[in-house]
Parts: C-alpha cells; structure tokens; sequence
C-alpha cells in the first residue's frame, strides 16, 4: 500500500533521453539509471542545488549507444559496488561498472 500525505510529486526529469524510457533504478549510493529505446543509459545524481518545490537531480553521465537496440532494463547491482546491469532487444547483457562520480 502506497500512502501519501499532502504532495507526493517530488521532481520531474524530462528531455534526457529521444525515446520511451522502459527502465529506472535507484543505486544505494543514490544514483538514478535510466535504460531507454534510444539505445542510452543516463545517470543522473541529487544535485546541490535545491527548489522549494523538491529535490533537483543532474545528469552525471551519459552512454550513447550502450547498446545496438532498446535497452529495457537497467539494474544496480545489490551488493553496493557500482555496477550496473543493462538487458536489451540485441539479445545482450552488459555490466558498466562507474569508477568515479566526478
């Protein structure tokens, strides 16, 4: 069961990617992956800067490409290491692993 209180629309993230957005996943470290039909995966992280409206979050890094097709998954790996899996229409899995959130 999903409760809200007053507003529950935090923040809204829209022009990052060309295509339908099929997958999103929050990392421990509190990183957001995005997996869309535009064969790119975009992270983005909770920025400095905040409204009175919520939270802002900024692209921290994007990967054109990552795949040949459609990306309909992404997922954190649940061990906290940074590495994320990624599932396309190519028929392929990859793992990225991030080094670095500079």
């Amino acid at each position: 069961m999903f409760l809200c209180f007053g507003r529950c629309h935090l923040c809204t993230m829209s022009g990052y990617h060309d295509w339908t957005i099929f997958s999103v996943h929050w990392s421990r470290e509190g990183i957001i992956a995005t997996g869309a039909a535009d064969d790119a995966i975009r992270l983005f992280v909770e920025s400095e800067d905040h409204s009175v409206d919520g939270p802002l979050y900024k692209l921290l890094l994007k990967k054109e490409k990552a795949h040949a097709m459609d990306i309909n998954s992404v997922q954190w790996s649940p061990t906290g290491n940074m590495l994320l899996a990624s599932a396309s229409d190519d028929a392929t899995i990859k793992i990225w692993k991030l080094e670095s959130m500079q």
